[in-house]
């Protein structure tokens, strides 16, 4: 009986009635006897209604095949039936309110069966919330009233629709979107509302009030198109987007081109995939473009980014930071790429950008150019510093366990003559495995691959970082096996044990044997206010980052949407 009601709630409403036929000398007698249900059709199997407003359900009479149609055309009537909502109660172990009469009203309540039909026309009826109070369920059940053309007519077992309704949830402070009372967002519908409140270079602000699932949500980027001037303040209040999805033909994440800043906040089980050449990640495309600064503060994602597009700069977090800073984030991602430049953090690089206090795991998988952090860096005095990966990586060559070639995306053989003072400080590689792919050992050995930087400029800062190790590296073996390097700078260029013209690897130092990754970070001084060291492997502290300080614009001449890149390893 139990399990009876309860279909009754999310499906068919059943009803039922026995039609007869006319005699020739009277109402005629009916040759077949029909047994008829009635169904609301709409999925809901709670309505929300919105104050204010009103809810229109069609409902429909069908008839039992399985125990006969009526051979007569007939005409019903349907009506409320409110003492069943009691016996419902009773069957179902639940405590719904009669719908007050003033909530609701039939525009229509006669349908037309056709002979030997299995659904009628449609009765419409109207319900609102008028006299219904917030927080309560309430219980409209739906009988059939009359049926003409026969007396030879009865109900089935249990002859009631339930339709149950309830006040939909609004929330009590919309906010105006500024700095004082930003937009307050509790559902998915007011997430799907942020485009139309956002203004080319005005800074609107938004606040997350709910975890908030997405799943199903067809989403557009919230800023894809030129100018890139749509101005944010996302404050995610320690709050999770879950299952979020997009696969836009421009910058395909959630907010396209971060222009502002987004802080606090967690993606969960989120799906990216690009199949334009279009920069992809999670949170962004691009961290920052040229003159329209991004910074991204404690926001952890898990998920997946597919690329198929053929384009560089694919990451969990974002595909490219230009004019960006990210800070105390994670992503935890299967990264995806059959182009250059994918990282587990972001793609790459293309302009003055600083990341700090970060960590990825999972893996990361493209062409060349590739690391647990980033693909690599093109610009100069671009900074990573206390980030460890735990990913697995693969790629052809130009692979590292942070980043891939950070070598201003010049030409191989140069890394003498470049100086792009990009900073790696402090860095961790604790990764899975570090392995390149399709070549046999001694015969492309002039392909570079390092446990923390595959190919660096010898005049690049490299400051502490160490390996794992017994880290699972697999480069082109007979050259180059990881072995410790000193500290290096441009004044004290770092040192290449392994000659060759393509060869210019990072490795930093080995941990000693035994050590955890917790104890080397916090041996590495990293600080105790950002970093949990109770663990083998260390985490962010609990707690949120609060709002990012304002900060001037700069231009550092980044490029998008694309930029011209040189040829690697002819």
């Amino acid at each position: 009986m139990k399990n009876l009601f309860k279909y009754i709630l999310s499906a068919a409403f059943v009803l039922g009635a026995v039609a007869c036929t006319d005699k020739e000398d009277g109402p005629a007698e009916s040759k077949m006897k029909g047994i008829f249900h009635v169904e609301v059709i709409s999925a809901d199997e709670i309505h929300e209604i919105t104050p204010g407003k009103n809810k229109t359900l069609l409902l429909k009479v069908c008839a039992d095949v399985e125990t006969g149609v009526s051979d007569l055309a007939l005409k019903m009537t349907l009506k409320s039936d409110l003492d069943a909502v009691a016996v419902y109660n009773e069957i179902n172990e639940t405590n719904y309110e009669a719908m007050p009469a003033g909530s609701y009203e039939f525009l229509s309540n006669e349908v037309m069966m056709p002979r030997y039909g299995t659904a009628s026309t449609t009765a419409k009826l109207s319900i609102s919330t008028r006299w219904m109070k917030d927080g309560v369920t309430y219980l409209l059940p739906v009988t059939i009233g009359s049926v003409s053309g026969t007396d030879n007519w009865g109900l089935t077992e249990y002859p009631q629709a339930f339709i149950p309704v309830k006040m939909a949830y609004v929330a009590p402070d919309a906010g105006l979107g500024t700095k004082e009372s930003p937009y307050n967002l509790y559902t998915v519908e007011d997430i799907k509302t942020m485009n139309e409140k956002l203004e080319d270079d005005v800074k609107v602000y938004f606040r997350l009030k709910n975890d908030i699932d997405m799943e199903g949500v067809e989403w557009f980027p919230l800023n894809c198109a030129d100018p890139f001037a749509k101005l944010i303040d996302f404050d995610g209040n320690g709050h999770t987007i879950s299952n979020f999805t997009c696969n836009a033909p421009t910058y395909s994440s959630f907010f396209g081109v971060l222009y502002g800043s987004v802080y606090d906040l967690n993606f969960v089980n989120a799906s990216v995939t690009a199949e334009t050449k279009s920069a992809c990640g999670i949170v962004g495309g691009y961290c920052g473009t040229a003159g329209k600064p991004g910074v991204c503060r404690n926001v952890h994602v898990s998920g997946k980014v597919t690329s198929t597009g053929s384009v560089n700069g694919v990451g969990g977090l974002f595909g490219r930071l230009n004019e960006g800073t990210v800070e105390r984030c994670s992503a935890d991602c299967e990264v995806s790429s059959n182009a250059n430049y994918a990282g587990g953090l972001f793609g790459y690089d293309a302009g003055v950008s600083s990341v700090s206090d970060c960590y990825t795991s999972g893996s990361i998988e493209g062409n060349q150019r590739i690391g647990g952090i980033c693909g690599g860096l093109i610009k100069a005095t671009t900074s990573i510093k206390r980030c460890y990966s735990t990913s697995s990586v693969t790629c052809a060559y130009a692979i590292g366990g942070i980043a891939g070639h950070c070598n201003l995306d010049q030409k191989s053989g140069t890394p003498e003559e470049s100086n792009p003072e990009n900073v790696f400080e402090k860095c961790i590689a604790w990764n899975s495995f570090i392995k390149t792919r399709n070549f046999a050992a001694g015969t492309n050995d002039h392909y570079s691959g390092g446990a923390i930087v595959g190919f660096t400029s010898i005049k690049n800062y490299l400051i502490d970082c160490v390996r794992k190790a017994d880290l699972d590296f697999s480069d082109y073996t007979d050259i180059n096996v990881p072995y410790d390097q000193e500290n290096a700078s441009p004044s004290s260029p770092l040192y290449i044990a392994v000659a060759g013209p393509y060869n210019f690897p990072y490795h930093g130092k080995a941990a000693a044997a035994g050590a955890t990754l917790s104890s080397v970070a916090k041996g590495l001084g990293w600080p105790s206010e950002i970093w949990d060291f109770s663990g083998d492997i260390p985490v962010h502290k609990a707690g949120a980052s609060g709002p990012v300080e304002e900060t001037p614009n700069v231009d550092a001449g980044g490029q998008l949407p694309d930029f011209e890149e040189n040829e690697l390893y002819k």
